[in-house]
């Protein structure tokens, strides 16, 4: 059963990540999904392949992403990319909820205020 949150506004909340990173050689972001949710199905993996399979994020994503701490709410991250890119990121309370939302629903990323539930 899934667990129900409070109705809360995304941009007081505050993002965790749930899952790692590695840079690629442009330096953007291709988050870690593991390929299996149980560990014993990762020990039969061929061991030419990958235990992962690699979300690449565009520049603005990996911007974002690099932002969550832990600390920062949406809201402030919001801002930071405003003053890193302007005009370029906006509507940007928009787009970062979206990407937030997006990040949130496949699990990649939690918030601080639900875990203390």
């Amino acid at each position: 059963m899934k667990k129900e949150h409070k109705k809360a506004n995304l941009l007081e909340l505050t993002p965790i990540h749930l899952l790692t990173h590695e840079y690629r050689a442009d330096g953007e972001i291709d988050v870690l999904v593991p390929r299996f949710k149980h560990s014993v199905f990762q020990k039969i993996l061929p061991k030419h392949r990958s235990p992962y399979i690699k979300a690449n994020l565009d520049e603005l994503g990996t911007a974002t992403w690099e932002l969550i701490d832990g600390k920062r709410n949406v809201t402030e991250i919001a801002e930071m990319m405003v003053e890193k890119y302007g005009e370029r990121i906006e509507p940007v309370h928009q787009r970062v909820s979206a990407f937030m939302q997006q990040m949130y629903r496949n699990k990649f990323i939690s918030f601080v205020e639900f875990s203390e539930d």
